[in-house]
């Protein structure tokens, strides 16, 4: 599945099962605004980054967002960057050898 900035925007998780504390929520806001961001060609947001993100964990007490939905999601994201950066690089590379 291929993913629109606007796709990114209205994703929601749920928050992690009782007894667990899940990603951070504002963290992982932050790094979805990123992602829409370079799907709208307004970051470089690359997949390498996706796969390295680590999100710290809400205040005791609190829960954030459910940590499988959270890596599912990555890990989609992490594929489309990594197919859409890659044929564009080669293409890029094509052109600059032509000259």
């Amino acid at each position: 599945m291929s993913f629109t900035a606007d796709d990114v925007n209205a994703i929601q998780f749920d928050n992690a099962p009782f007894g667990r504390r899940g990603y951070a929520k504002a963290e992982v806001d932050a790094f979805l605004s990123r992602i829409a961001k370079t799907l709208a060609g307004r970051d470089d947001l690359t997949a390498a980054e996706v796969h390295h993100v680590q999100f710290g964990r809400p205040l005791l007490g609190r829960r954030g967002y459910d940590e499988q939905q959270v890596d599912e999601f990555l890990d989609a994201v992490e594929r489309q960057l990594a197919a859409f950066r890659g044929p564009r690089r080669a293409v890029v590379t094509a052109k600059v050898h032509e000259h």
